[in-house]
Formats: C-alpha cells, structure tokens, sequence
C-alpha cells in the first residue's frame, strides 16, 4: 500500500465520505430511483476505471484530476471508488432502505474515521492498520446503527459493528473493504433489523 501524506489521506477520505449522498438520498427519492441513478454512475465509474487501466489518454486526465489521492496498488486495478459503487450497487439491491441507510454510512464514515485518527494518531500497528483507526471505525459505526436503527436487537447492532470492523481491519488479498464492508454490514443489521 502506498504511504498518503496525511493531508492527501484527508482529501481521499473527504471524497470519500462524499459517497454518504447515497445514503442520505434514500430519504429523499425511492430506492429504486436511488437504484437507477447508482446504477449508471457504476457503469460510468467502473468504465472510466478500466480505461484508466488501459489507455494513457485517459490514465493522464485521471492522473491529473486524482493522483494525489491514488493508492500505488491503484495504478493497475480498480480504484476505491469503482468498489464503493459496486457495493453500494449490490446493497441497494438487495436490502431495504432502512438497511441500506447505515450501512452506505458505515462505509462512508467509519472508514473514513478510521483512516483519519489511524494516520493522525495510530501507534499500535495491526496488520498494515492500526488499533486507533480501528477503535475509531468501532465507534463511529456505533454511533450510525444505533441513530439510524434505534430498535434494532443490540446484539446484532454489535455483531455487525464487530464484523464490519475486522472487515476493514484485516488485509484482503484482491477484495477491497469499500465493496464488503456495507455488504457485510446490510446483511448482520438486516438479521437484528
């Protein structure tokens, strides 16, 4: 994994947690509006991943537009973002808005807090991670299930808290955390829901 200086950790984890639209818009639209619009942006987005792959003309606009918050790894596979919407794709297919809701979020945030206080203020390594960021994702996770779905079982609430957290915790061998975290999470909330 390459090394992002926290200010460009901040800027990647800031656009992503811009993917929290998804979420918020299903309070707004129907899901299968949600669905649809989803659906072409992962067409557009994975599209214009795999011409970045393949082509220099369009590898220089991407580069020009993103590489200060391009993971080396990135530069020969699917970036983050096509993972995000893959994901997001998948969970709003198969769950129900109330579901999806915490679960787009968890992604958004608590990945994104993970990263943040994991750079700023991590000391204890885990994996390539650290014990800070973890905690950080632990608990903002918390803080989404337990607003978002107030009368969930508890313990459900925190099994899919626990998992979500070892989710992005632990390496992945070509699975990127963007797409399983909201699926694994939508799936344990959904038993609890």
């Amino acid at each position: 994994m390459s090394i992002l200086s926290f200010k460009q950790e901040l800027l990647r984890k800031g656009i992503h947690a811009c993917n929290s639209i998804i979420a918020f818009s299903l309070f707004f639209l129907d899901q299968n509006d949600v669905l649809l619009i989803v659906a072409i942006g992962t067409i557009l987005i994975v599209v214009f991943d795999f011409l970045r792959i393949y082509t220099k003309q369009v590898q220089r606009i991407y580069n020009f537009l993103f590489k200060e918050v391009t993971r080396d790894f990135e530069s020969h596979r699917l970036t983050g973002a096509s993972y995000v919407m893959i994901g997001a794709l998948i969970v709003l297919s198969i769950f129900e808005s109330r579901i999806c809701i915490p679960a787009l979020l968890i992604m958004s945030f608590s990945d994104s807090a993970a990263a943040i206080i994991g750079k700023k203020y991590g000391k204890t390594k885990i994996f390539d991670k650290t014990l800070e960021g973890s905690l950080a994702f632990l608990l903002t996770s918390f803080v989404i299930v337990i607003f978002f779905i107030p009368d969930i079982d508890f313990t459900f609430s925190i099994i899919a808290i626990i998992a979500s957290t070892i989710v992005e915790l632990v390496p992945k061998s070509n699975l990127d955390d963007n797409l399983l975290i909201p699926i694994v999470s939508a799936f344990i909330i959904s038993l609890g829901g």
